[in-house]
């Protein structure tokens, strides 16, 4: 007889919403892409489809997921429109816990008609405790691992980070800004901000993850961990850094935005070396840069500028399973 049971719940259901906040507060991997609060901004762009893993009565894990149909077949992916997603439970799995639940998972889906689904987890950091065994599980059940991107992280933990972390380049650069007179401030002003997201994005021709709207939304929902650090000269926001407190213990840089014409003060370098020396102050464990490769080719460049502030690399996997592979 199965331990478990895997069934759809619905953010907007005030009793599954209940049990699924009330899950968060001690979920083992919690982040703030997996909060209800935090995917209600995509509204009705997506066809939600979340899961959760229940133990009894118990609601014992969930996975935001959403469903699209491409080619004419459903496709799940979770996350979408955010940067994590995947499984997340009360606690560590055992390899029988983990075994079945993935068996259950194909069933749902099967019985669902979805024919794909496309996972990508969070990182370890983002765990009180971790274990790749649910991973394993996936893999020994047909799941194969489709993209292996790196997502820079600075270990915080480090007594001195300026001398032991950071680099001497990095040092210059601060100081370089520091005698333009270049002020920062914290929390700062979304329109501030959205200034330099048009000036960044228009440049490279694509579009940002969320609208404006979407993320004043977003601040609005989680004040206190969603917000905007700038860098300006004479009053003119010339750098920015869109940041989210993802859990307790880990903090993401989610944008990076600049006005190309003050590269030169090193304003950017500023904004991003307080940014970390503050979450250090404030207990946080790790500095998540986000990722600096896309599709297995690593960016150069944005490699060397965040290993200046000591980052290391983090595989981020991409998991996926399609049901003609098993026929």
């Amino acid at each position: 007889m199965s331990r478990f049971t895997i069934e759809k719940i619905d953010r907007n259901s005030e009793k599954d919403y209940k049990k699924w906040v009330n899950f968060l507060k001690e979920a083992n991997g919690a982040t703030i892409f997996h909060h209800p609060d935090f995917l209600s901004y995509h509204k009705s762009r997506f066809y939600e489809y979340h899961l959760g893993v229940f133990k009894g009565e118990k609601l014992f894990g969930i996975m935001p997921l959403a469903i699209s149909i491409e080619n004419g077949e459903k496709i799940a992916k979770s996350p979408y429109g955010a940067s994590y997603g995947g499984f997340i439970f009360q606690n560590i799995l055992t390899y029988s816990n983990s075994k079945e639940i993935i068996m259950l998972l194909k069933v749902f889906l099967r019985e669902n008609k979805i024919k794909t689904v496309i996972i990508t987890p969070s990182l370890q950091i983002y765990y009180k405790s971790f274990s790749e065994t649910l991973n394993f599980s996936m893999l020994e059940q047909d799941f194969k691992i489709i993209n292996s991107d790196i997502s820079s992280i600075v270990c915080l933990k480090e007594d001195d980070l300026e001398k032991r972390v950071f680099t001497s380049k990095l040092r210059n650069m601060v100081r370089k800004a520091e005698k333009m007179d270049i002020q920062t401030q914290f929390y700062s002003s979304i329109d501030d901000f959205w200034s330099l997201m048009d000036k960044t994005f228009n440049k490279h021709g694509v579009s940002p993850t969320h609208t404006k709207e979407e993320i004043n939304y977003l601040t609005q929902k989680f004040p206190n961990d969603i917000y905007f650090n700038i860098a300006y000269l004479n009053g003119t926001p010339i750098a920015a850094i869109g940041v989210f407190n993802l859990n307790e213990k880990n903090i993401m840089s989610f944008y990076l935005c600049s006005d190309e014409q003050y590269k030169y003060t090193q304003a950017m370098s500023l904004i991003i070396y307080k940014t970390i020396l503050k979450a250090k102050e404030d207990g946080f464990d790790y500095f998540d840069f986000g990722t600096s490769s896309v599709n297995m080719v690593g960016k150069e460049n944005i490699f060397k500028f965040k290993e200046s502030f000591g980052a290391v690399g983090s595989f981020r996997h991409t998991y996926y399973w399609k049901e003609e592979e098993l026929e």
